[in-house]
């Protein structure tokens, strides 16, 4: 993507592949009913979706749906709190998480197990998981979701079956498990403004 253009310019190069191209159409069928208020408030769906683009690495799909998460009313941070719901999960690495009494708990992987970095490790997902910035069950949805997006379904089952103990409807865990698969192949989607920029003429 070029750093010569605003977020709003290449939002704007999106939309328009969506109404030209059978593949961006093709992704727009799919992601338009995904946003739309359900047992997940659009904020909260906005703010899943932040969470998951930091683990499918997409700048685009960061700044776009934190900026949308703003406009239906997300604070910087209910935002920042699912972004370190991201960064404690990837802090995990191979790690395997378990909770008890709605604590996290990590059985370290053999390269740092017994050392101070693991210990830290773990007071670090602790305080993140225990935000008061976010309501819990959303804490958990999010957790369980980035956890799908990470290919992690051992880890995703531990989250989603918290996320059911802190009282969240099962239906608002398949509408994150939704924007979970609209993020990844939005991720790979977003690059195609790459392609575009070879087929344009940049001196015009």
């Amino acid at each position: 993507m070029s750093e010569l253009r605003t977020h709003d310019e290449e939002a704007r190069i999106v939309g328009a592949l969506e109404r030209s191209h059978a593949g961006p159409k093709a992704f727009r069928t799919l992601s338009a009913p995904v946003w739309r208020a359900g047992r997940l408030s659009e904020k909260d769906k906005h703010l899943v979706a932040v969470a998951i683009a930091q683990i499918t690495r997409c700048a685009f799909c960061i700044e776009h749906h934190a900026a949308l998460a703003r406009k239906c009313g997300a604070t910087e941070a209910e935002a920042l709190a699912v972004s370190y719901v991201s960064a404690a999960l990837e802090s995990i690495g191979e790690g395997t998480l378990s909770v008890a009494h709605g604590t996290l708990a990590i059985e370290d992987e053999t390269a740092v197990r017994n050392t101070a970095i693991a210990r830290a490790r773990l007071a670090f997902a602790q305080a993140v998981f225990a935000t008061d910035a976010i309501a819990p069950a959303l804490v958990w949805i999010t957790a369980a979701a980035v956890a799908y997006a990470q290919s992690d379904d051992a880890r995703r089952q531990t989250l989603h079956e918290q996320a059911l103990a802190a009282d969240a409807p099962p239906e608002a865990l398949d509408e994150a498990y939704a924007i979970a698969v609209v993020l990844r192949a939005g991720a790979v989607y977003a690059h195609t403004l790459h392609v575009t920029d070879a087929f344009r003429d940049q001196h015009a």
